[in-house]
C-alpha cells in the first residue's frame, strides 16, 4: 500500500482579512447613524438659540442706542446771562438735576426757575422718546419666542430676557403716569400728530414772576412723582446695559486703547 502524504497548506501573506473590514465598516455606521443626528440636533439647537439671541439684541438694541448715544443739553441753574451748558447721558443728566432739584426747589428767582423748569421738561421729552422706542418693540412677540425657544436657554438667560421684558412693560406705565408737569405753562410741549418734537417758551417769560412761581409750585406739588420718573429711567437704563454686559465691554475697550 502506497503511504499518503498529506499537503502542507501554505496561507498567502496578501490575504485581506474582509470580515474584519466588514465588521469595522459596521460599527462605524453604527456609530455615525447615532452621532450624526444627534450633532445634526445640537447644530440646530445652537442656531436657532443664536437667531433668537440676534432676534432680541436687535430689538432691544434700539433702546440700548438710544441709552448711550443720545446726550440731553443741561443748564445749571443760575442768575448768570450765560449759565454754563453742557451734553450729558441720561444717567449723569438725572444725577445733576436731582441735586440742582434739592438746591433750588424753593428759588425765587426767575433765571433760576427757568432753567429747573427747561432741564424738567428736557428730561420728560427724553423720558417720551424711550416710550415711543420701546412702543417699536413687540414685547408679547419677545414673551412667545422667549417661550417657544425655552429649551433652548439657560435658566439664567431665561430670567434675564423675562426680568427686562418686566422693567420695559413697567417703565411704559410708570413714566406715563408719573409725567405730571404738562400743565407747565411757562415751557410749553410742541406737539404733533400724538408726537413730542419741541418745546416752547414765551420770549417776555422771565419778566412773568408769577407764572413762573406757579410752575415751580407744580414741581414741588409733584415731587414724588419727578423723583419716580428719575428712578424709573434710571432702572430701564441700568438693567438695559446689563443684559448687553456695556460697561464690561466699555471697560475692555479702554483697557485695549490704552
Amino acid at each position: 500500500m502506497k503511504e499518503v502524504v498529506p499537503e502542507k497548506i501554505i496561507e498567502e501573506s496578501g490575504k485581506i482579512d474582509w470580515d474584519g473590514w466588514v465588521l469595522l465598516v459596521a460599527t462605524l455606521t453604527l456609530i455615525a447613524s447615532v452621532i450624526i443626528p444627534f450633532a445634526q440636533k445640537k447644530y440646530e439647537e445652537f442656531r436657532t438659540k443664536r437667531n433668537f439671541q440676534y432676534y432680541l439684541k436687535k430689538q432691544i438694541g434700539l433702546v440700548l442706542n438710544l441709552l448711550t448715544s443720545v446726550k440731553l443739553e443741561y443748564i445749571e441753574p443760575s442768575v448768570k446771562n450765560e449759565p454754563q451748558k453742557e451734553f450729558l447721558l441720561i444717567k449723569d443728566y438725572i444725577t445733576k438735576l436731582k441735586l440742582d432739584f434739592k438746591e433750588h426747589k424753593n428759588s425765587v428767582q426767575p433765571r433760576v426757575i427757568f432753567m429747573l423748569l427747561m432741564n424738567v421738561q428736557k428730561l420728560c421729552q427724553y423720558s417720551f422718546q424711550l416710550r415711543q422706542t420701546i412702543s417699536t418693540i413687540n414685547l408679547q412677540s419677545i414673551s412667545d419666542k422667549t417661550l417657544e425657544h425655552g429649551r433652548e436657554l439657560s435658566k439664567q438667560e431665561l430670567n434675564k430676557i423675562y426680568g427686562l421684558t418686566l422693567i420695559y412693560e413697567s417703565f411704559l406705565s410708570i413714566s406715563s403716569f408719573h409725567d405730571k408737569f404738562g400743565e407747565i405753562q411757562s415751557i410749553k410741549r410742541i406737539i404733533e400728530g400724538n408726537l413730542w418734537v419741541g418745546l416752547s417758551v414765551e420770549k417776555d417769560l422771565l419778566t412773568n414772576q408769577n407764572r413762573l412761581n406757579d410752575d415751580l409750585l407744580v414741581l414741588n406739588d409733584n415731587e414724588n412723582s419727578l423723583e419716580e420718573l428719575q428712578n424709573i429711567i434710571l432702572i430701564l437704563n441700568q438693567e438695559t446695559k446689563k443684559y448687553f454686559d456695556f460697561d464690561k465691554l466699555q471697560a475692555k475697550r479702554k483697557k485695549g486703547s490704552s
